[in-house]
């Protein structure tokens, strides 16, 4: 299979400026805990970069429809997302640049994705926990080559903590969200923080994200706060 041929089943990769590599994304309307979400104040997804700019353009958001579509419903899926991965010249790849998962079966898709790219390092960012969750109960195992972090909900929150009914998921990375005070630094800091802020919007020579053995929580700042009170 060639690449052009690969791109009818799971229409193009993204490439984000920030980042090494390309991406996966959809349309973040379909996030089921980011919408909910969006609607309660001071929560990260009530900021949700992904409802603006670049990711309001109509082509922006025909090509995200599409690749939802086609990774739900299209049976040659898999196969040609291993092919386009495994030809990266960077390696490292991210899920969901924007949008989130939408079912367990969607992230058991993924999942084989990554192990059948064992050069390359993967990272999805997600809030949706009980998705997680069901997949390891089912007997589902994250991959060593996918940082798979579960995302804090409050602006300034701590990293997330899994106890009782999602026991099986202690021990995951994470990551966070903070604001900035007046000063441009960060208020809340957990962990690592993420330095694209400070280096125009991009990683630079920043690979944490990826990095869920060492780098336990990651903390973004907040990008769009002037609208945040």
């Amino acid at each position: 299979m060639k690449v052009k041929d690969a791109q009818t089943h799971t229409h193009t990769l993204s490439n984000t400026h920030k980042m090494p590599g390309k991406s996966y994304g959809i349309q973040a309307k379909h996030c089921k805990i980011g919408a909910k979400l969006a609607k309660v104040k001071g929560s990260v997804c009530s900021l949700c970069y992904g409802m603006n700019g670049f990711y309001n353009m109509p082509v922006v958001q025909n090509a995200e429809d599409l690749r939802m579509e086609l990774m739900e419903d299209d049976a040659g899926w898999e196969d040609a997302m291993v092919l386009q991965i495994a030809r990266l010249i960077e390696p490292f790849f991210r899920w969901f640049d924007n949008g989130d998962l939408q079912s367990v079966e969607n992230l058991a898709r993924i999942v084989r994705v990554c192990e059948r790219t064992p050069e390359i390092n993967h990272w999805l960012p997600t809030k949706e926990w009980g998705m997680v969750n069901d997949f390891l109960t089912d007997g589902g195992a994250l991959p060593d080559n996918l940082a798979l972090r579960p995302s804090g909900y409050m602006m300034n929150g701590a990293p997330p903590v899994f106890r009782g009914k999602f026991w099986r998921m202690a021990g995951i990375p994470t990551s966070t969200a903070t604001y900035l005070d007046q000063d441009d630094k960060p208020e809340v800091v957990h962990g690592h923080m993420c330095p694209a802020h400070w280096q125009e919007g991009r990683c630079g020579d920043c690979r944490a994200c990826w990095n869920g053995k060492e780098v336990p929580n990651v903390t973004y700042a907040n990008q769009r706060q002037k609208i945040r009170k």
